[in-house]
């Protein structure tokens, strides 16, 4: 779905969900604050960049239609409908190819440009820096998902930095960040002190908390969008906290 019109353009929010570390939840989130503003009527297109092709698979469609790797050489293509309000380009195994990986940082922003949806959701791979900076560079918003594990905390340390380089740069790329606390339960050790220990090393980026929901791990698991599966469990309105300060900055 392409529009020429670069007024349009200009109202798209374009959000990434990194975080280099795999298995913090990304996938999950990404493709839930998807579900949740498609369920508000916005247009979505998730972008899955990771080669394992997980959005797609999770949202329920052809994990191995061609997706992102066929957007960045410059396929136009029309995106997997999901269902009303929401759409996804798969990832897949294409993204490894050396033309994918050798291409300009700025590949992806030049080809989401003009993109007819309101909203673009970035699902970033881990650990392919690579894959991640096409991402943040192509958006405007990057929520930053790391749980309460030492690596998780680096990996989401280490894109942080990125960001800032960027913008006090004047790089092309996000201007704002949050980072987003994943799977947090109370009853941990860890968990407990985390938010703590990210506002004494990160004092002014936002945070938000999603806590452990089986419920986002199941809809997972099942192919369904959050909003269809369970839109009233405490991983949903978690999400939806988060999905209003990625489209408008209030939180």
């Amino acid at each position: 779905m392409y529009n020429d019109s670069s007024t349009k353009d200009m109202t798209v929010s374009r959000i990434a969900v990194a975080g280099r570390k795999g298995g913090v939840g990304k996938t999950t989130i990404a493709c839930g604050i998807a579900s949740i503003l498609a369920s508000m009527q916005q247009r979505v297109l998730v972008i899955d960049m990771d080669p394992q092709s997980n959005a797609a698979y999770v949202l329920g469609v052809d994990p191995t239609k061609p997706g992102t790797a066929s957007l960045l050489v410059g396929d136009h293509l029309e995106p997997l409908k999901v269902g009303n309000y929401l759409w996804v380009l798969p990832g897949g195994p294409e993204l490894m190819n050396h033309n994918i990986q050798s291409c300009d940082q700025e590949e992806l922003a030049d080809a989401v440009f003009g993109m007819d949806y309101d909203v673009v959701v970035f699902d970033c791979a881990p650990g392919n820096e690579h894959l991640e900076r096409l991402a943040i560079k192509a958006a405007d918003t990057v929520l930053i998902v790391s749980d309460a594990h030492p690596l998780a905390l680096v990996g989401a340390s280490r894109v942080i930095k990125e960001l800032k380089l960027n913008s006090q740069k004047g790089r092309k790329g996000a201007s704002r960040w949050a980072i987003i606390q994943s799977k947090i339960d109370a009853r941990r050790a860890m968990d407990r002190t985390f938010d703590a220990d990210l506002a004494e090393s990160f004092p002014n980026i936002q945070r938000f908390v999603v806590r452990q929901d089986t419920q986002l791990s199941l809809a997972a698991a099942d192919q369904i969008p959050l909003m269809t599966y369970d839109a009233k469990c405490r991983g949903a309105q978690d999400l939806i906290v988060v999905a209003q300060w990625g489209l408008n900055g209030s939180a």
